[in-house]
């Protein structure tokens, strides 16, 4: 690949990529968006965290993509005191702290 195309390649990709995402800032002060949607939108960050976060949880062994649903997954271990943290507190800190400090406690006990 040539320079001249990389350069082409990297402008467009750049063009495309803050194109999409300034083109909503620059006109959402044209539309009023209901509560209705207010409210929907508002479920899509911890949608998109799951959707991160799941398939490590449940399929740890990303050779066999086995569902791995056993009581010796510390990943799984981890996401239960974890997701408690979070529902029962609603505070960030509070639950990456509680991730962090359960799977080092699991990793010390043998638990890989």
């Amino acid at each position: 690949m040539s320079t001249t195309t990389l350069i082409c390649v990297l402008v467009g990709m750049t063009a495309v990529t803050y194109g999409i995402r300034s083109l909503p800032l620059l006109l959402a002060d044209r539309f009023t968006i209901s509560d209705s949607v207010l409210h929907w939108m508002a479920y899509i960050p911890p949608a998109v965290l799951a959707a991160l976060i799941a398939p490590s949880v449940f399929v740890p062994n990303a050779e066999t993509h086995a569902l791995n649903l056993d009581w010796a997954n510390p990943l799984l271990l981890t996401a239960l005191p974890t997701l408690l943290v979070a529902w029962r507190t609603k505070n960030m800190y509070a639950t990456v702290g509680t991730g962090v400090v359960v799977l080092a406690l699991l990793r010390l006990a043998g638990l890989n």
